[in-house]
Parts: structure tokens; C-alpha cells; sequence
């Protein structure tokens, strides 16, 4: 007897103030460096294992934008319909199936949804120990709400360095503050044209 073919489909987005903002192509190497990868993974393969399939194929996505789902997503999604058999059966977990939770429609578009099988996101163990998703996304809720409310000591942290900077040039001083260690407050590197808007719109917060 034959055994039901699966494809995963696992996706996270970036956290910039985290330095996550690239994601291997390689799945596995992409578990190790997203908690949430690692998680869609060991839920579905689990699922696979569960019903005696197997799984042929899985792909690890990292979307840019809440509101709609990347180009290059589409057509990474649309190539692994193309060539899997008639018969293969596209798994994804469904994030949405919690309140408040984050949806992907817009991905799950370009899936054939009568071949789209959408886990909901029930605890299991990963890496040996218990994990519960909504556990989990409550605690990074709460860091993210953190870090958006210390906005102002952000940016007081970074006048008071720029206080002590020695003359120079845009970019000169940017590169300081990246030395520093003190990088934007979404977690991206300055530029001259990011610091010097910056300090334009402190100044004007500070009149």
C-alpha cells in the first residue's frame, strides 16, 4: 500500500530588534534558528508519523509583511505545487485557530484547498521538553509590548551617546553608534540618513 505524501509549509516573521532577520533554506537549519520553525516542523512531522505518510518535502518561510504574503513566498509555494503529485496533501499549522492569533490566508491562497490540511497548534514537546504555543506567543507578546513602551529610553540612550560623539561626518557618527552597540530601536544598523532623521525628529519632540 502506498503512503499519503506531505509537504510542510512552516513560516515565522522577523523580529529586527532580535537580529532575526534572515532564515536558512535548509528547514532543519531554520529550526535551529526560529523557536516557531522548530515547532510547525516537529507538529507536523508528527502528524505524518501519526498517520503513516511520509514526508517528501518541507519549506521554511520568512514573511516581511502582517497584511499580505511576500511575492517570493508565493512562488516558492506555487513551485511545490507544481511539482508534487496530484495526491500530496500540503500541511501548515493554523495559528488563526487561536484568537488573535496570526493567519496566513493570503499564503494559503496559493495552496489547492482540497490538499491543505491546517494543524491546529496543539502543545507537544520539542526539543524533549513540553512546549505550548500559546504559552509561548503570549510571553513574546509581552517583550514585544516591553520593547515598544521603552521607545523613549531608547532614544534618550542614544542622545545621551551622541553627547559624547567626536565630530564628524553623518555616516561617521553612525557607524559610531553602531560600534556601540546601540543600534536603531527596531534593531537595524544606522545609516547617515536614518541618524540625521532622527535627530531631526528628536529635536522636535524636544521644542
Amino acid at each position: 500500500m502506498t503512503q499519503q505524501a506531505y509537504v510542510g509549509i512552516y513560516w515565522t516573521r522577523p523580529v529586527p530588534r532580535a537580529g532575526f532577520v534572515s532564515l536558512s533554506a535548509d528547514v532543519d537549519a531554520a529550526a535551529d534558528e526560529s523557536l516557531t520553525i522548530r515547532y510547525q516542523r516537529d507538529l507536523a512531522r508528527r502528524h505524518v508519523r501519526l498517520a503513516h505518510g511520509t514526508m517528501i518535502r518541507e519549506i521554511a518561510l520568512l514573511e516581511l509583511a502582517p497584511d499580505r504574503a511576500s511575492a517570493e513566498a508565493v512562488v516558492a509555494v506555487k513551485r511545490l505545487v507544481e511539482t508534487a503529485a496530484d495526491d500530496t496533501i500540503f500541511l501548515t499549522v493554523d495559528f488563526a485557530h487561536e484568537v488573535n492569533w496570526r493567519p496566513h490566508r493570503f499564503l494559503w491562497a496559493a495552496l489547492p484547498q482540497d490538499r491543505m490540511q491546517a494543524l491546529p497548534p496543539d502543545p507537544i514537546p520539542v526539543d524533549g521538553k513540553p512546549f505550548d504555543p500559546r504559552l509561548h506567543f503570549r510571553t513574546w507578546h509581552a517583550d514585544d509590548e516591553a520593547h515598544r513602551a521603552g521607545k523613549d529610553d531608547h532614544r534618550g540612550r542614544v542622545i545621551a551617546a551622541r553627547a559624547h560623539q567626536p565630530d564628524g561626518s553623518w555616516a561617521e557618527r553612525a557607524e559610531h553608534l553602531n560600534g556601540l552597540g546601540l543600534l536603531t530601536h527596531g534593531g537595524k544598523r544606522w545609516t547617515g540618513d536614518n541618524l540625521r532623521k532622527f535627530v531631526s525628529a528628536a529635536s522636535k519632540k524636544a521644542i
